[in-house]
């Protein structure tokens, strides 16, 4: 797997954007890779769009949204190329910040990358207690984060936490704060279909649905 980050924004570029882009860099090769049986993706910088390959996946940074209410979405084109952006304002007017924080560029950015490297089509279903869940790995936790050399990145699920025969002993995330299979935590969510409807079931206060 090969994705290319770009900017076209003007609040973080430079250093910010890279440490950003190495922190995530990082998280899927020394963590998510692992857990989840996979080779690592490889992931660059590109500064100058010109320079992407016509091989990779894009994750573009962007200042300002282009649907109300997202910091970030990981897509699928009608050819069937993936593509991820991030929105660099709407996270900072909801009080988050660049590179630190459970909500900053850095996290939502490391988000869409583990979506994307898990579930790159956005075509993975497992089957649970309620119906058809999403494969997504943060949307469970989603706002957890732990730090990587000073620079913040979104918490994710383990593979167990897709098993509904796994021992609530078992280790769901990266941050153990998921108490078991298909529950989320205080703050995440879900994407379910059942019966041919999608709904989304969220984490109560304790993580309990």
């Amino acid at each position: 797997m090969f994705l290319a980050v770009t900017s076209e924004s003007k609040v973080i570029a430079g250093k910010d954007l890279e440490r950003a882009v190495n922190a995530c860099t990082t998280q899927i090769k020394q963590h998510v890779a692992p857990t989840w049986d996979r080779i690592p993706a490889h992931i660059i910088l590109c500064e100058d769009k010109k320079e992407i390959p016509a091989v990779a996946d894009v994750l573009t940074v962007l200042d300002d949204s282009d649907q109300s209410g997202y910091a970030g979405y990981h897509r699928v084109a009608p050819e069937g190329k993936a593509y991820s952006r991030v929105f660099v304002k709407p996270i900072l007017i909801h009080g988050g910040e660049l590179l630190t924080t459970s909500l900053s560029v850095s996290s939502v950015m490391s988000h869409e990358i583990c979506e994307w490297f898990v579930n790159r089509s956005l075509d993975l279903w497992v089957d649970g207690p309620q119906g058809e869940y999403a494969l997504e790995i943060c949307d469970p936790v989603s706002e957890d984060a732990y730090e990587i050399d000073g620079v913040s990145v979104s918490n994710f699920v383990y593979r167990l936490f897709f098993d509904g025969r796994a021992p609530a002993a078992c280790q769901f995330d990266h941050l153990r704060r998921v108490r078991g299979p298909f529950t989320p935590s205080a703050g995440g969510y879900m994407h379910l279909r059942k019966i041919g409807e999608m709904q989304m079931i969220r984490g109560g206060p304790e993580g309990i649905l």
